[in-house]
């Protein structure tokens, strides 16, 4: 459901700093001698020049220092880890550098995978085990297979070739694997209409084509053994497919053969859905839209929610907006918290609160562009990568890689307690709604996306029926005129 976004300003300078609002001011910000020497804690608002909150910058290096040839692009990001070594596999338009930030603060770039094609603004990485998978949008440049063992005893700037090279597709926009089943699943490539792409990879030496699903073009995708509260589909993958223009949808992928749509999910009120992850309980997806700020439909960046319980029949409960009118991007959901690259914004921390009916609340950020707050995908934050067990965040840009980690441990938003003197309660369609209000008062019901549903009458100490067995789907908050509030869920 929507929440109230942080209230700590971006663009906010430090009060009793004028040299560095005079940095600020002449538009001297340092993205070009991009060597930290030593930590940079986040203080007043500032980590040097990066605005943020509870986020210290461990290092940030350019995109030519990591092997970029000008006027390339950094693009996607991903992690892993080897006998307690951190690597950051940071995707380029001409290739995919490896860097060592086991030591965040001098990050040491180790080698370069070259691209099998020619250069391209799209790169995407995944990987399982000690092998990465790296796929472009260059065309015939097929899914590059690279066996990570090699890179801890690796020369620094060395060249790294592949293990194996998959050409069942020439072009693919993403990759989304699936470490428990060993299968990876190309997305938006030349082939099956540009939807799921299944390659088994049991055997990274010899990747081979396991089956296909091709009712939809698929964006990106988030691919898991199921697990959460849906019994019919429990132990199955499952895969959560993100189509753009076509929505959402659920697939069962178990037979990879016979791939099996379970629902599908689009409305007016998406644009573009780009890309999503699973609550860690597998309850909810959270989920961006790529086009729906510039479209003017969304006046800030949205995070949308949606309630997954049901495979077969997935619903929209509501959305949170943050604080800027970004772009967002990529999300992901570790421990309890959301982080997001939204472009122009950077990186945006969200603690997922109730988890009945979840709402966000931003509690950390660190703006990777200081200076460029608007709408759009021209430059920014493309990915985050929050799964290092020493706390780095990795964050790639288009410009740079920057290593982050939370000041102090990330604490969750407690849950809002219920307003007194308003109770609620929805069974079999009927809402049971008590007053402890003084006097009769006007009760005012709003849907999770703000517009209002219903104007009910609330009387002193007794309890009224409410019938909404026809409504859709979702979340309501009910306010009284003297300020009560309280939620139900229809579902």
């Amino acid at each position: 459901m929507n929440t109230s976004p942080s209230t700590t300003s971006k663009n906010a300078l430090p009060t009793g700093d004028a040299a560095r609002r005079a940095m600020i001011l002449a538009g001297a910000w340092l993205l070009t001698v991009s060597s930290i020497l030593a930590q940079v804690p986040c203080e007043d608002g500032m980590a040097g020049q990066y605005p943020c909150e509870g986020i210290d910058l461990m290092s940030v290096r350019s995109f030519e220092e990591l092997g970029g040839v000008p006027p390339g692009n950094g693009n996607d990001c991903w992690g892993w880890a080897s006998e307690g070594r951190e690597f950051v596999l940071f995707g380029r338009s001409d290739g995919t550098s490896i860097v060592e930030i086991t030591d965040p603060v001098n990050p040491n770039m180790i080698a370069n995978v070259p691209t099998s094609s020619v250069p391209s603004l799209w790169r995407d990485i995944k990987v399982i085990g000690d092998v990465a998978y790296i796929v472009s949008e260059a065309g015939e440049h097929g899914m590059q297979v690279v066996d990570l063992t090699q890179v801890p005893t690796m020369e620094p700037m060395s060249s790294l070739g592949t293990l194996a090279f998959y050409t069942g597709f020439g072009s693919a926009h993403n990759v989304a694997a699936n470490p428990q089943t060993d299968f990876v699943y190309g997305v938006g490539t030349d082939t099956f209409n540009g939807g799921l792409h299944i390659v088994d990879v049991s055997d990274p030496s010899d990747p081979t084509l396991a089956g296909a699903w091709d009712e939809f073009y698929v964006h990106d995708a988030q691919i898991v053994v199921y697990t959460g509260p849906d019994a019919d589909h429990n132990g199955k993958e499952i895969a959560f497919a993100f189509s753009g223009f076509s929505g959402c949808h659920i697939v069962d992928v178990e037979d990879k053969t016979d791939c099996q749509t379970l629902s599908s999910l689009a409305g007016p009120e998406f644009v573009y859905p780009h890309q999503g992850w699973l609550t860690e309980d597998q309850r909810f997806v959270l989920m961006n839209d790529e086009m729906d700020e510039a479209a003017g439909i969304a006046q800030q960046t949205r995070t949308w929610i949606l309630d997954v319980q049901d495979l077969d029949n997935p619903f929209i409960v509501g959305f949170h907006e943050g604080s800027l009118a970004v772009t967002d991007h990529n999300l992901y959901t570790h421990q309890g918290f959301v982080y997001e690259a939204n472009y122009f914004a950077g990186l945006q921390v969200l603690a997922i609160g109730d988890t009945s009916a979840p709402s966000l609340e931003e509690i950390a950020y660190f703006d990777t562009n200081p200076f460029s707050n608007q709408t759009g995908t021209g430059g920014g934050a493309w990915n985050v990568y929050p799964y290092f067990e020493s706390g780095n965040i990795a964050i790639s840009t288009q410009s740079h890689l920057f290593v982050v980690r939370a000041s102090e441990p990330f604490s969750h938003v407690g849950e809002v307690a219920p307003e007194p003197g308003l109770s609620l309660h929805c069974s079999e369609g009927v809402v049971r709604l008590t007053s402890g209000a003084a006097v009769q008062e006007r009760c005012y019901v709003f849907d999770a996306m703000g517009r209002q549903q219903a104007e009910w009458m609330s009387f002193p100490g007794v309890t009224t029926n409410w019938f909404v067995s026809d409504w859709p789907k979702g979340v309501y908050v009910v306010r009284t005129e003297s300020g009560g509030q309280g939620r139900f869920s229809l579902n």
